[in-house]
């Protein structure tokens, strides 16, 4: 269980308490997945009664798209600072991949909440599409960059985006099997491989 939460709460103002549930939340799916997080455990988690949670979220499903709002917010910081670490253009874009496979590798099952199905064809999140739309402008940037014309930028982030999404699934379950301590490499080199092919 989450030990974290469960057996430490902090005192928090009433203002904190949706930023409180994520971060259970956050701690919770690493811990135990996100079949272990429901709207009374994390009441009990940070110290409140459950019923106070509907103030903020009406449902399990709200709370989680603000989850997957933070786990994009989180993976677009590290990659855009991985990304200006580099030339702009193609080194910063596999810069950027590789942040996003070791953003996996680090919160894999953050990482599959962020790309599941769970919020797919849903209009009711734009917090959450505006916090994804952040990212891809990211690699659309990195794309313009490396001299792709201003009509297929966004095409190619979206299609170097989702491509790197499966790799990295593929390595995390398993089925593309490389060893540990070769993996950033490896992705490295798919990203490269990704790049040229888009150009």
């Amino acid at each position: 269980m989450t030990k974290n939460w469960r057996n430490h709460r902090e005192s928090f103002r009433h203002g904190n308490l949706p930023e409180a549930l994520i971060a259970a939340a956050l701690q919770r799916l690493e811990d135990d997945g996100q079949e272990a997080i429901s709207l009374r455990e994390l009441s009990r988690d940070v110290g409140v009664n459950h019923r106070a949670i509907y103030r903020h979220f009406p449902d399990r499903l709200s709370l989680m798209a603000r989850v997957a709002e933070e786990g994009w917010r989180l993976l677009g910081a590290t990659m855009r600072s991985a990304a200006t670490s580099q030339k702009p253009g193609t080194r910063s874009l596999v810069a950027a991949g590789v942040a996003l496979f070791v953003f996996a590798r680090n919160r894999p099952n953050l990482f599959a909440l962020m790309g599941g199905p769970n919020f797919q064809g849903r209009t009711k999140f734009p917090a959450l599409d505006r916090s994804i739309g952040q990212t891809l402008e990211l690699l659309r940037q990195g794309f313009l960059a490396a001299g792709t014309s201003q009509d297929a930028a966004l095409k190619q982030a979206l299609i170097y985006a989702s491509a790197l999404q499966g790799v990295v699934g593929q390595i995390l379950w398993k089925r593309y099997r490389v060893l540990p301590k070769n993996a950033e490499g490896e992705v490295g080199r798919i990203c490269e491989m990704l790049i040229k092919g888009l150009r």
